[in-house]
């Protein structure tokens, strides 16, 4: 994934994960993923899977459309 987008989701996790009052543990937790995992993400190193993504979505409550809107 290209990084320029890879920071822009970082940056769009952090704005809701904070707006939602979240902590990263609840987050992770309700996403179905692993703490370390979203953290990679969150920071821009990793490449996020599909899936990992959609599950973050869900775990905001929002369509994918709406999770990828920046």
């Amino acid at each position: 994934m290209d990084k320029s987008l890879l920071e822009k989701l970082a940056k769009r996790i952090k704005e809701l994960r904070k707006s939602k009052n979240f902590t990263q543990d609840e987050l992770a937790y309700r996403a179905n993923i692993g703490r370390f995992t979203l953290g990679n993400i969150k920071t821009a190193q990793n490449d996020a899977t599909f899936s990992k993504v959609y599950n973050i979505a869900q775990a905001f409550d929002m369509s994918l459309s709406e999770f990828l809107d920046f």
